[in-house]
């Protein structure tokens, strides 16, 4: 008898112990996936508009997503540029579209040209810090029907990853719209920016839009590429943002900050700044429009009497099952923005 019940009394505490450990080991195995929730995001300016662009207490006044109030996974460290970790090793689709160039007022309204939309799939890995800019509108004239000063063309989207700054996609901004029915040129699908009206400065191969000096000395700046500033309105050196006499400031590239182009202004007519993401800058009266920022920016245009516009500038897409348009269509007439989603 006292065998049995010893031999009761070691099963009961043998199913104790086994009750007491279950809990723990579940416990350990219940990891969650990811660094957080995440479906997809849509990007913005943020509410900023003109040649700089969002700070981060812009943009967590704008989102609505628990993920933006821990630095670890979103933060602003330099303005303008947003910086998203990536929550999960996944294949994600991001589409991107560039901005569209400022409207010319005088007499009638006048847009600038349409900013491209890009969209691709990457494969992105959890803990990479990718980077974004938000294309701005190119500033509008900023005087209506007293003056013919020049709008800024838009600027340009990306999107890069932080270590080794490799691009991942880019949509091009809108050249600013000129006087006398010369709307804005649109924004490319291709990797070049297109030339200002009549001239033949649009950049190639990641670089800004080109010199754009001689002849009448009142020009607009050029969009900024990925890879070099925006010529400054009648600079004669390639690639240099500052403008000689009379012109205006081309647009940053997106590792200088991405500042649109500053207007030139005479002090009685006003055009508009160039938009963050790399527009050229506009200017006064009778002046060329800002180039579009993009992968290649797009040319800034010459003095005349009609407000000769700016090219709209080039796109870039690394990504796999793409869909590249070009500045066509009203909805993309106005800021850029970013959309990312997990597959």
């Amino acid at each position: 008898m006292k065998k049995s019940i010893t031999g009761i009394l070691l099963c009961i505490s043998w199913v104790l112990n086994a009750q007491v450990a279950l809990p723990t080991f579940q416990g350990v195995q219940a990891t969650p996936k990811g660094l957080y929730s995440f479906s997809s995001h849509t990007f913005t300016n943020c509410g900023a508009t003109g040649k700089t662009g969002p700070t981060l207490a812009n943009c967590k006044s704008s989102y609505d997503v628990t993920w933006e109030d821990n630095t670890d996974f979103f933060n602003v460290q330099t303005q303008g540029i947003q910086e998203w970790t990536v929550p999960t090793t996944a294949t994600y689709t991001i589409e991107v579209w560039g901005a569209a160039g400022g409207t010319q007022l005088y007499s009638g309204d006048y847009p600038g040209g349409y900013g491209a939309k890009m969209k691709g799939d990457f494969d992105l890995t959890q803990g990479d810090v990718i980077k974004i800019i938000v294309s701005q509108k190119g500033e509008n004239t900023r005087s209506t029907n007293i003056d013919n000063a020049a709008p800024g063309g838009g600027g340009g989207s990306f999107v890069w990853k932080s270590s080794g700054s490799v691009l991942l996609i880019a949509a091009g901004g809108g050249g600013g719209g000129g006087r006398s029915s010369h709307n804005g040129i649109h924004a490319n699908s291709s990797t070049s920016g297109n030339a200002a009206n009549g001239l033949s400065n649009g950049g190639s191969s990641g670089n800004g839009g080109t010199s754009n000096a001689g002849g009448s000395s009142w020009w607009a700046g050029g969009g900024a590429g990925w890879l070099n500033d925006g010529t400054g309105g009648n600079q004669s050196t390639n690639y240099n943002y500052s403008p000689g006499q009379y012109g205006a400031y081309g647009g940053r590239k997106p590792l200088n900050g991405g500042t649109g182009g500053t207007r030139y202004n005479d002090g009685t007519d006003e055009g508009g700044d160039g938009g963050y993401g790399g527009g050229g800058g506009g200017g006064s009266d009778n002046m060329g429009t800002g180039g579009g920022g993009g992968y290649s920016g797009g040319g800034g245009n010459r003095g005349s009497g009609s407000n000769k516009t700016g090219g709209g500038g080039g796109s870039y897409n690394g990504g796999s099952n793409t869909t590249n348009t070009a500045g066509s269509s009203i909805e993309w007439s106005d800021h850029g923005k970013v959309t990312i989603a997990v597959n």
